[in-house]
Order: C-alpha cells, then sequence, then structure tokens
C-alpha cells in the first residue's frame, strides 16, 4: 500500500522567499480494511528552504453525538523527507499513517492542521500566519465498505503565463462511486476559510474553473506568481453523498521564455455536446488512439504519459505506448483497450493525456463511453474508412474499423492528382484504430 501512495502522490510547491515557512500542500485519504478498521494516511510537502517539518501528525476525528477523539502517527522513514525530481527547488514529500477503528457508524469528519503556510502565496491576505487545514469526511457504514477516493495525475505545478492551461488530478474511487468535482477556498481551521481569498487571476476568457464532469481545471492565467486552491470531491452512492476529499495545491504561473509543450491534434477529436472529447467503444471491439505532442521550441524534447482506472481494473487489457515520429521534437502515444462486457457501465471512463517537457504540462481528458457489444460487420472500405480533415494543411486523421487484427497500406492524393501519403503501411487492430498522419513526411 505505501508503494501505492506513493507512486500516486501528487506535489504542491510555491515559490519561496526568506520568509517562507514550509508548507505547500497536501491531502488526507482514508481507506476501509473491513471490519471496522481504516487506514489513515495524510500526504504532506515542504520546501527545504523552510522551517523543518513535524516528525509526527496528529489526527482529529470528529462524529455523530459530539463524539472525538485525536491519534498521533510519526513519518514513515522509508518515504518521508524524500527529494522530488524535476523541480528547481527541493520539494520533500512526507507521509504520515495511522490505523484506527471508529467507536461508532456515521458521518466522521478526519482533519490535521499545522501552520503555517507558504509567503509567497498571492491570493490570500497574509499568508505567512495562515494555518493549513486538510480535511476528508466519510460515512462510516459497518455493513458496506466505503474508502475515499484517490488521485491518479501527478500534480501539475508550472503553467505558462498568457496561454491556455488545463490540468486533470483525476480522481479514482475504489469502490465504484459516483465523483462530482469542486473548487473550494483553502482552509486554515475547522469551517474557517483563510483571509482575503480571491480567484487565481485569469484571462476573461478563460476563467480559473473545473468541470464537474471531467474534473479537468481550465485557466489562461493572465499574471506571474503563486496561487493556492482547493479541489474538493464528493462521493455519492446510488445518489447518496457518502463522503468528501479536499485537496490544497498552488500553481506557480511563469513566463514561457523556453516555450512549452503543445498537442497537435485536437481538433481532429470528436466531442459531446458539452464539447468535452468523447468516443463510444463496442464492448468487445478494440480501440487504438493515437495523439501527437509537439513542442514551441524546437530544440526541446517533449514527453507524453496517460493516466486512466483502466489501467488498474481487474480485467485490464488496456495499454500506452510512445514513439517518435519523423520530427525532431514531435512525439505520438498510442493508446489500445479491448472493452469487454464487464466494463460496460453508465458513467464513462475517462483518460488524461500528459504532455510535458518536465518543467511545464498540459493534461487533455477523453471521455470512453462503453455500449453494449455488436457483431463485428465484414469489411466494407466505404462503411468503414474515413479521413479528415478535409481539407487539411499537414495532419490528417484516418479512422478506419475492421474485424480483424491486420496491416494495411495506404495511400491519399489531393483533388488534383498529387500523392501526399505514399504507400504508408499501418497496423489496425480488431475494431476501432485512429491514426493521426503527416502529409509532409
Amino acid at each position: 500500500m505505501k508503494k501505492l501512495l506513493l507512486l500516486t502522490a501528487i506535489v504542491f510547491a510555491g515559490i519561496y522567499s526568506a520568509k517562507a515557512t514550509h508548507l505547500m500542500g497536501g491531502e488526507i485519504t482514508v481507506q476501509d480494511l473491513g471490519n471496522g478498521t481504516h487506514m489513515i494516511t495524510l500526504i504532506a510537502y515542504r520546501d527545504t528552504v523552510g522551517i523543518p517539518m513535524t516528525t509526527s501528525a496528529t489526527f482529529k476525528f470528529a462524529g455523530p453525538n459530539n463524539q472525538s477523539f485525536s491519534t498521533s502517527a510519526p513519518y514513515d522513514s522509508i518515504i518521508s523527507g524524500n527529494l522530488l525530481p524535476m523541480y528547481p527547488y527541493g520539494v520533500e514529500i512526507y507521509l504520515f499513517i495511522d490505523t484506527v477503528t471508529f467507536p461508532s457508524p456515521g458521518t466522521w469528519n478526519i482533519s490535521w492542521i499545522n501552520c503555517c503556510r507558504n509567503a509567497a502565496i498571492q491570493n490570500l491576505s497574509n499568508p505567512l500566519s495562515e494555518s493549513m487545514l486538510l480535511q476528508t469526511e466519510l460515512v462510516v457504514d459497518t455493513a458496506s465498505v466505503n474508502s475515499t477516493p484517490f488521485f491518479l495525475v501527478p500534480a501539475a505545478i508550472f503553467l505558462p503565463l498568457n496561454t491556455p492551461w488545463q490540468y486533470n488530478p483525476l480522481p479514482f474511487d475504489p469502490d465504484g462511486d459516483s465523483l462530482h468535482w469542486s473548487l473550494d477556498q483553502p482552509l486554515d481551521d475547522i469551517n474557517k476559510y483563510c483571509a482575503g481569498y480571491t480567484a487565481p487571476p485569469s484571462d476573461t476568457n478563460n476563467v480559473f474553473r473545473i468541470d464537474p464532469v471531467t474534473g479537468t481545471i481550465s485557466w489562461t492565467a493572465n499574471m506571474v506568481g503563486n496561487f493556492v486552491a482547493s479541489i474538493l470531491v464528493d462521493q455519492y452512492r446510488n445518489g447518496v453523498w457518502v463522503g468528501e476529499i479536499r485537496r490544497d495545491m498552488q500553481f506557480i504561473v511563469v513566463d514561457p521564455k523556453n516555450g512549452f509543450p503543445q498537442w497537435a491534434n485536437l481538433s481532429m477529436l470528436p466531442t459531446d455536446t458539452n464539447n468535452n472529447y468523447s468516443f463510444d467503444l463496442i464492448a468487445g471491439q478494440g480501440f487504438k488512439l493515437e495523439m501527437i505532442a509537439t513542442h514551441t521550441d524546437s530544440s526541446r524534447a517533449v514527453y507524453m504519459d496517460a493516466y486512466s482506472e483502466v489501467f488498474k481494473i481487474a480485467q485490464n487489457n488496456a495499454s500506452f505506448i510512445t514513439s517518435a515520429t519523423s520530427n525532431p521534437n514531435e512525439l505520438k502515444g498510442t493508446f489500445t483497450w479491448n472493452p469487454t462486457k464487464n466494463d460496460i457501465r453508465t458513467k464513462p471512463y475517462l483518460v488524461v493525456f500528459r504532455a510535458s517537457d518536465r518543467y511545464f504540462t498540459d493534461d487533455k481528458s477523453v471521455k470512453l463511453n462503453i455500449v453494449s457489444a455488436v457483431s463485428n460487420p465484414e469489411f466494407n472500405l466505404e462503411s468503414n474508412f474515413s479521413i479528415y480533415p478535409n481539407p487539411a494543411k499537414n495532419l490528417v486523421h484516418l479512422d478506419f474499423t475492421g474485424s480483424k487484427a491486420q496491416k494495411i497500406s495506404l495511400n491519399v492524393y489531393t483533388l488534383n492528382g498529387k500523392q501526399v501519403i505514399d504507400n504508408r503501411k499501418l497496423d489496425a487492430i480488431n475494431g476501432k484504430s485512429l491514426f493521426i498522419l503527416n502529409t509532409t513526411d
């Protein structure tokens, strides 16, 4: 379990100053171990120029009928104090774990408080005098298992000034509960917000906001600096609220002097009525999606990752690989999945694709809707093949559905007869394949 927590841990960082203390952010998660026992985990972060981290964490529990108690847990000696890579100054992770048995069922609030917040925060009145309160609420029911969600996507800390940007922490609930995302103000104490909070400064055409369905944070920041926000994730089971987790995090907006990563093929992806990227997948048929990332600075390398619960489910056969293209600073990511009838459900699956240059990141969320299986049609060129956009400049999107895994050879011509793709060999799967092709290669 500790390994899982480390791998799914996130980072919250802030530009520091000589007056900064140490607290950068964190979260509390709860795992139901059965028989009324729960494991409480606090993940906290500090900058190494601040005061030392406390060696133990005191968890406070408040429950029904004014019940309350507290416990104290030392930090994990193996994980805690480790420096996190790829950040311009020292950021340490601290992990505190305790196991408790709640004295009775009902709604319990689990909290941890410590002082003080990072002095560099610009959207609080006096962050240096504000404590950081992290809390989680959970309905404890001895008749059923209930754990909080945890986050699958690592933190995105730095973002470029005056540039449309997205980040999705992607909460995952191990019990299959429905999740609802929202933004809130950071807390200084129980039911007490930090003073003087203002929303992170934004371009009016793309204000700081979160999509309640996909959990994607969208933002065009119009001011350099360090800004804090809280993300709330509410859990619902059969329409009934069963818990809430709060994550505190900071974002650092900087001038992108060396450029930033970007996506090359988003205009080719289908969207739903809410303008979310969305695909309908048929159970029993394969699905293949190619994503292309590049960089505004042609000398910079770009990296790509994918995150989703589909990589963790029991009948997992999803995969994601990256490969270079013929362009020096371009990267192709290929996601494949063959969903089964056991994967059919009413809510969509989410896959978050991340483009990164190991400094800036940009996330794109894709919805996958699984529908009932149907028999595969025999291959027919007209009904199983499309290429778009048309007209196009450099990149074109080939949508191909086949009844078996096969190699196909593609030739593409302009309307005046010029050949722009000559005998391109493609590996198609049994089901839907979506290829991104560059006509200038």
